[in-house]
């Protein structure tokens, strides 16, 4: 498991799953921004076991930075909440505010996503970077269409991800790998508030 080995950077992202690390090391990458350690915690679900588990992992006291990066799925405010009192809970300082950092030592962030909206998750903040993709079109008719069934799927994002990466020249079946083929617009607005975010570690 990637949390067991020592922390060799002094700027830790800590993400969901291998699904955001591969999003974000393609995003940094692009942002040619080095210096990073990106940390998957191994689910949601499991910020409040892993968490703890790095901060008190060889090498987290050389720590500068430690950013934070979650979804909001129903409650942005309570995925905020939840991650703040993990780390209140380890001794370290979060911020007051969603999407904002701390100046304790070290400086902590936390990021809910997609960053200006009550809930939400990673999908749809990538889906609005290709909204105006020409394989959009396609795309929304597949989702009107499979949201009839009797049975359809139950998060409809997901699906209409998994759509579009399938609409792609060479298909992947993950955001993450959809961000290492370049597929997602890095260059959309969409991502403004979470790249001005990853900016204060530069």
């Amino acid at each position: 498991m990637e949390l067991m080995k020592s922390i060799r950077e002094k700027t830790v992202l800590a993400v969901e799953g291998k699904d955001e690390v591969n999003f974000f090391d393609a995003l940094l990458r692009y942002l040619e921004i080095t210096g990073f350690e990106i940390r998957d915690v191994g689910g949601k679900s499991r910020f409040k076991d892993k968490l703890p588990a790095l901060v008190k992992m060889s090498g987290f006291s050389d720590v500068e930075a430690l950013a934070v990066i979650r979804d909001a799925d129903k409650d942005a405010n309570a995925a905020f909440d939840s991650v703040r009192y993990v780390l209140t809970k380890e001794g370290l300082e979060p911020p007051a505010r969603m999407n904002w950092f701390s100046d304790g030592n070290p400086v902590i962030g936390i990021f809910i996503m997609p960053g200006d909206s009550d809930r939400g998750m990673l999908e749809d903040l990538c889906l609005r970077t290709v909204k105006d993709h020409p394989a959009m079109e396609c795309v929304d008719i597949f989702v009107d269409c499979v949201s009839e069934l009797a049975d359809p799927p139950k998060t409809l994002e997901k699906a209409k991800t998994q759509a579009f990466l399938a609409s792609m020249p060479t298909i992947v079946n993950s955001i993450g790998l959809g961000a290492q083929k370049g597929y997602w617009n890095f260059d959309s607005s969409e991502l403004s508030d979470l790249v001005s975010f990853i900016d204060n570690l530069r």
